[in-house]
């Protein structure tokens, strides 16, 4: 029977990639296809070789810190995935089948045991996929020994292990959970064994650094052996590595496979929590993580039944990005990114005998390059989202320009609020101590208000990139929106995201020009704060003149379209 399986695995993947490889005779799958291609060999492959040609090895010491890094990230990663299974255990825990799995494997004559090895061998063709595709990415790298295929079985042996773990976890905490009556114990009991382990490793290893001799080689022997196929330095030396790290994973394989739980509500309701996570990023939402119950929720302002007709898609779409972009987990994110950053420029700066408000104004400016890059293509609450809908819009009595400005100006207003917080952040900041003589407050007051007065307008000429490019090429971006996809898909991405950079750049470098022309050969004879309200006032023109144009070429576009035909 596990022939079988493994029969029904291997077909569908051949047909998986006879699936990839016909549709790349459409051209943009073709296109898409070699845009990745030509990424990952100029982005990695001719670079480390190159560089593995160098003959510049690099220090033992940084190497060892590397390997130290590697391997503590990897195991803190593993023990947190495996406490938060003990603290936070799912009501339904089940196995990923997909739904096509499980509307044929499930009525199947088949046990539990055989459904578990379908799903472990299934995970085992994905991990060695992937572990061979690092291998080869990065197998001119000189940070470990050995050959490429050796480092590929070494990174499959970790991914496998971390695997077989977590699975093995999850089904052992629900048949606890099914057979005890003290399962909240039992709970507390792994918690509190978890924590006494790693704070036995963190003392004993402080005491190998200070001592040179402790128990802790033998605390980390399990990560020991399933690292250490991965760092042999020679084929013999990985011989004998890989023996107990196979065992190991025999084990661990048993342990899974040997569990008897009924999984089989939990894996229905995981495909269909997935069902629903494509059909939420298919419409140009974020996608729900956790437990997720819809409740009514209140409009992001009173909408008067008569008004222009661009406010009710600003109601409407702000509304949808309420619950997707501005979201709890959106908030955290970008807390955590903040934190990162303090760190990681915190000490270049004290080095360099910088300030706090130096690190805040740096901080402010790469954070609204960020938005202004990718702002446009995280904030789609716009016609991106509606595409699907497009055949109702098209029978609202409303011109295609307006349209596309009503539909635009959910995202705008979002974008505008981050970077206008930027900046009074920035201008506060900026040159705090008065060591720039010119740098007066009400030079700084002025030139926020231009930038707090230019960034809408910005906002609006970058958000009409991908909207342009989705009414011009609907097939193009309809396959762009698919979940993974593979390197075709992904070729897409990348090819409408150098667009997006590119017609960012080449709107903004006229304004940029135009307004520093203004203000060095004018601030001389009017004054610096006349001189940057004026340049501030021709860069506005030309922008809206920007968006105008923009604008007018979508709803253009828009009035002609024929979803029927196009949306495919």
């Amino acid at each position: 029977m596990i022939g079988a399986l493994l029969y029904l695995r291997l077909t569908s993947l051949r047909n998986l990639v006879v699936y990839r490889v016909g549709r790349l005779r459409q051209p943009r799958y073709l296109i898409g296809a070699a845009a990745t291609v030509a990424y990952f060999y100029f982005s990695f492959l001719r670079r480390l070789r190159f560089a593995g040609t160098g003959g510049n090895a690099m220090s033992a010491a940084i190497i060892a810190l590397i390997v130290a890094g590697f391997c503590a990230t990897m195991c803190a990663i593993a023990l947190l995935t495996i406490a938060y299974a003990w603290i936070s255990p799912s009501a339904t825990p089940g196995l990923q089948f997909s739904e096509a799995e499980i509307a044929f494997l499930f009525p199947a004559p088949l046990s539990r045991r055989m459904l578990i090895h379908f799903r472990l061998l299934s995970t085992q063709l994905a991990i060695l996929f992937t572990s061979v595709l690092t291998a080869v990415v990065f197998g001119r790298t000189q940070f470990v020994g050995g050959n490429a295929l050796m480092r590929a079985a070494g990174l499959w042996v970790i991914l496998s292990a971390f695997s077989l773990t977590l699975a093995g976890t999850n089904l052992a905490v629900a048949r606890l959970r099914e057979a005890s009556e003290h399962f909240l114990l039992w709970r507390m009991a792994a918690v509190a064994s978890i924590a006494s382990y790693v704070f036995a490793v963190v003392w004993y290893a402080s005491a190998f650094l200070k001592l040179g001799s402790s128990p802790v080689r033998w605390l980390v022997l399990p990560y020991r052996i399933v690292f250490g196929p991965y760092f042999a330095s020679g084929l013999y030396g990985f011989a004998q590595a890989a023996v107990p790290a196979l065992g190991l994973l025999a084990l661990l394989y048993y342990w899974v496979s040997s569990t008897e739980y009924r999984f089989e509500e939990g894996s229905i309701a995981l495909a269909e929590k997935r069902a629903a996570m494509k059909a939420t990023m298919l419409r140009g939402e974020a996608p729900k993580a956790g437990i997720f119950k819809p409740r009514p929720q209140p409009g992001p302002f009173p909408l008067s039944p008569t008004g222009p007709q661009e406010v009710a898609f600003l109601w409407k779409n702000l509304l949808s990005m309420r619950s997707s972009l501005l979201s709890r987990r959106t908030i955290v994110m970008a807390f955590s990114i903040t934190i990162w950053m303090s760190f990681a420029l915190g000490p270049l700066f004290s080095r360099r005998g910088g300030s706090y408000s130096t690190i805040i104004v740096v901080f402010c400016g790469i954070a609204a390059c960020y938005t202004l890059l990718i702002g446009p293509q995280v904030a789609r609450q716009d016609l991106r989202s509606d595409l699907p809908n497009a055949d109702i819009l098209k029978t609202f009595p409303i011109e295609g320009w307006r349209l596309a400005l009503g539909e635009l100006l959910a995202p705008a207003a979002v974008l505008s609020l981050v970077l206008w917080f930027l900046i009074i952040v920035c201008s506060f900041a900026l040159d705090t101590g008065g060591s720039v003589e010119w740098l007066t407050a009400g030079v700084r007051l002025a030139a926020a208000l231009c930038l707090a007065a230019a960034a809408p307008v910005f906002c609006v000429v970058l958000l009409i990139v991908p909207n342009l490019i989705m009414v011009l090429l609907p097939a193009w971006y309809q396959a762009s929106r698919q979940r993974g996809g593979g390197i075709e898909l992904m070729g897409q991405r990348l090819i409408l995201g150098i667009a997006q950079l590119l017609v960012a750049l080449f709107v903004a470098v006229p304004g940029v020009l135009f307004g520093s022309l203004i203000i060095f050969s004018l601030f001389v004879h009017i004054g610096l704060i006349p001189a940057i309200v004026l340049a501030a006032a021709v860069v506005l023109a030309i922008l809206v003149g920007e968006a105008a144009v923009g604008l007018w070429a979508i709803g253009a576009r828009f009035e002609t379209f024929d979803p029927s035909m196009e949306i495919k």
